[in-house]
């Protein structure tokens, strides 16, 4: 698996991927960071889109993106197309995401969550560690939710908006893009984009 990025999101997702599936070989992408070339001194970094194409060419099209930051994250996922990158998806085999969900490309569910049935995973959702993605909901493209927070059902949650850690969305709320939702917060009542809630 080709991962982009790696900062703390990328070894996460590295993490588990080994944990899952110890024989899968995994390479990162940095092109800020121009120094370092390994990872954990066994992970190849590449640094150019050149390194990229011929990834894609020889190994495998696959990648995920794992930069927090839902507006870079979205904006390299479509550069990376643009190589000939085919956007997958990593869901850890200690989550569990009910069969009747719908999932895009480019998510990660960390182990621990829980998707039920019927939510909706849009294009580049990152899920963290231990949350809870309530029936008929849904997240659209680039949004991320921090490690411990409960979406409740029938839930809508807009584009590039980020959901605290541990914090609780009640049933039925919808939450506009862009919109920052602090840690521990407790949301009843709808949200409108461009909005923060500390």
């Amino acid at each position: 698996m080709l991962i982009i990025g790696t900062g703390g999101m990328a070894r996460e997702v590295a993490s588990i991927v080994e944990y899952d599936n110890p024989q899968s070989k995994v390479f990162f992408y940095n092109n800020i960071d121009l120094e370092q070339h390994l990872l954990w001194n066994k992970y190849a970094i590449y640094h150019t889109d050149i390194e990229l194409i011929e990834h894609f060419k020889t190994v495998e099209k696959s990648f995920i993106c794992c930069i927090a930051n839902p507006l870079i994250r979205q904006r390299l996922i479509e550069r990376i197309q643009k190589l000939g990158g085919e956007l997958g998806n990593s869901i850890s085999t200690r989550a569990h995401v009910s069969p009747m969900s719908i999932i895009e490309k480019g998510v990660v569910v960390q182990p621990g969550s829980v998707v039920a049935s019927d939510a909706t995973l849009k294009t580049g959702v990152f899920i963290n560690a231990l949350v809870a993605i309530g029936h008929d909901s849904i997240l659209h493209p680039y949004v991320s939710v921090g490690p411990g927070a409960k979406i409740l059902g029938n839930v809508e949650i807009g584009a590039h908006s980020y959901i605290g850690t541990n914090a609780v969305i009640m049933p039925g709320v919808k939450i506009g893009e862009k919109v920052r939702i602090g840690v521990g917060q407790i949301i009843t009542e709808d949200v409108p984009s461009n909005s923060k809630i500390n």
